[in-house]
């Protein structure tokens, strides 16, 4: 379809949906009953808030009513559907009642059961085409299940579910909110795989912070801590991928680009071999994200983490021409925790002593600093510290970084893990492994490719809000992309790992 005749469409339904509002209004102004509900309100016989959630009510249970008896008597005006085996047409086998919760309440939708000679089974087309059917035991149309799956990301299932009884007056159980979330997080998996790749970096410099955090999980599916006792939770893979061509106006230090950041989140390993045919899950999920955000077209890579190994083993066997800087803030908490260990925590010598070894680090004299820590050769912390200096000691120029116009720190993957996890920490919900994978599908596709209007945003200026990545013209077919509907998905999918080739720029390695 043309762009002429997707908005005369559009036109028409947004006509047709003014037209049913004057009905809902004329009705209502000519309705007596209503006249005397709203008199009893103004008289103080009734509260408003009560008068809201009874009309309310009245309105979505017949509009529940209009919309069930409509589609009820479309389907069994429709005629026969083809057969997706043999293309031929199918034969129906009389109606069946089903009740799928939606936005307006439980629907009670009588549809055609059609079946065909040539495969057992049937079909019920009402069902694919509202987009109700094989949803593993899940009945809801795909709008509650959005909303039960965005509000169970945030909380548990149980005051997922109470919650959206007291906004939308749905009612729904709390393990029908975990299907609902598990159920929504999968598609979301399946099509967050299709999105097109950026073969053109939306900036010269784009940046990449992974790090990891944990995720409550049942006991079931926990693992082993290092001291050999049961552990509580599963650590998720967090990785932000955004950009930094804007400087700070009294500092002049670059920052982050408003609106910029994709992130990725999963619970997968980092672990392989050297004989190993395909690089880790991890490396996997990071080299896909990389292409789709456009990170492995840009002309200078960046990797800002902290000292972590499995971080920079994948940054080294993914990116072998990225600028990877250590997280000077990982950094200086480092120091500081040998400036208590030595001279005691809160006293003026820890203090001085900190802020001493921490200016060093931050004019580049990484030599200075490990002349110091070798000064309290014994103290475990201090030697712990120094072999962590040591091994990123490359990774630590950072006066040099600074005058590449890079960003030297990694907060903002600090702020996605807590974003990412930190609504089912609160709330101390354990969840079984096979439904962290959807959730944390969800809250990165929830973070990522939708921009809610805040009044945070809405404060900024419009010029702020475009970052780089918006102005760009792949960065804007990619939102386009993304601001799609999210589709339905069976329950046979294929997973498109991508295929790894090398990353294309001309950046620099450690410097």
């Amino acid at each position: 379809m043309t762009e002429e005749m997707l908005a005369r469409d559009a036109l028409e339904r947004k006509k047709a949906w003014a037209f049913l509002e004057a009905a809902v209004r004329l009705l209502l102004l000519s309705s007596p009953e209503f006249r005397e509900l709203c008199r009893e309100v103004l008289g103080g016989g009734r509260g408003f808030r009560e008068f809201e959630l009874d009309l309310r009510g009245a309105l979505l249970g017949g509009a529940a009513a209009g919309v069930s008896e409509n589609l009820s008597a479309l389907d069994a005006e429709s005629g026969a559907p083809a057969c997706g085996a043999c293309g031929s047409a199918m034969v129906r086998r009389g109606t069946r009642s089903t009740a799928p919760l939606s936005l307006f309440g439980p629907l009670s939708l009588r549809r055609g059961y059609w079946t065909c000679g040539c495969s057992k089974g049937g079909r019920h087309v009402l069902d694919e085409t509202l987009g109700i059917a094989g949803r593993d035991g899940v009945r809801g149309t795909p709008a509650v299940l959005w909303a039960l799956a965005e509000l169970a990301a945030e909380t548990s299932f149980a005051k997922a579910a109470a919650r959206l009884w007291r906004l939308d007056g749905v009612v729904a159980t709390a393990k029908r909110t975990e299907r609902a979330a598990k159920q929504v997080g999968c598609e979301i998996t399946a099509w967050d795989e299709s999105v097109p790749t950026l073969r053109e970096a939306p900036a010269e410099t784009m940046c990449r912070s992974p790090d990891g955090t944990g995720v409550p999980v049942v006991r079931r599916d926990a693992g082993t801590a290092e001291d050999g006792r049961p552990s509580k939770t599963r650590e998720a893979k967090v990785a932000v991928f955004h950009t930094a061509e804007r400087r700070n106006a009294k500092t002049g230090l670059p920052e982050r680009d408003a609106g910029s950041a994709r992130h990725t989140a999963a619970i997968d390993s980092a672990a392989s071999r050297d004989v190993d045919a395909e690089p880790s899950a991890f490396a996997r999920r990071l080299w896909r994200a990389a292409e789709r955000f456009g990170f492995a077209a840009a002309k200078r890579q960046v990797v800002v983490a902290d000292g972590a190994k499995w971080i920079w083993n994948a940054a080294a066997e993914l990116f072998p021409n990225a600028v990877r800087i250590v997280d000077i803030w990982h950094a200086r908490e480092r120091l500081w925790e040998v400036g208590r260990a030595v001279h005691g925590a809160g006293t003026e010598l820890c203090r001085a002593w900190s802020e001493k070894v921490c200016a060093a680090l931050s004019e580049g004299r990484v030599e200075d600093v490990l002349r110091e820590l070798r000064r309290h050769a014994g103290d475990k912390t201090a030697d712990q510290c120094v072999g962590y200096v040591e091994n990123n000691r490359g990774r630590m120029r950072y006066p040099a970084y600074r005058a590449m116009g890079l960003l030297i720190g990694s907060g903002m993957v600090e702020s996605s893990c807590r974003t990412l996890v930190g609504a089912p920490i609160a709330c101390r919900q354990p969840y079984d492994f096979q439904g962290i994978i959807p959730l944390a599908a969800f809250r990165t596709y929830t973070i990522s490719y939708t921009a809610p209007r805040t009044p945070a945003t809405l404060s900024l200026k419009r010029a702020d809000r475009r970052s780089t990545f918006h102005r760009t013209r792949h960065g804007v077919d990619l939102l386009r992309a993304w601001n799609t509907p999210w589709p339905t998905v069976s329950k046979s999918r294929t997973t498109s790992g991508g295929e790894m080739s090398g990353a294309g720029n001309a950046g620099r390695g450690d410097l």
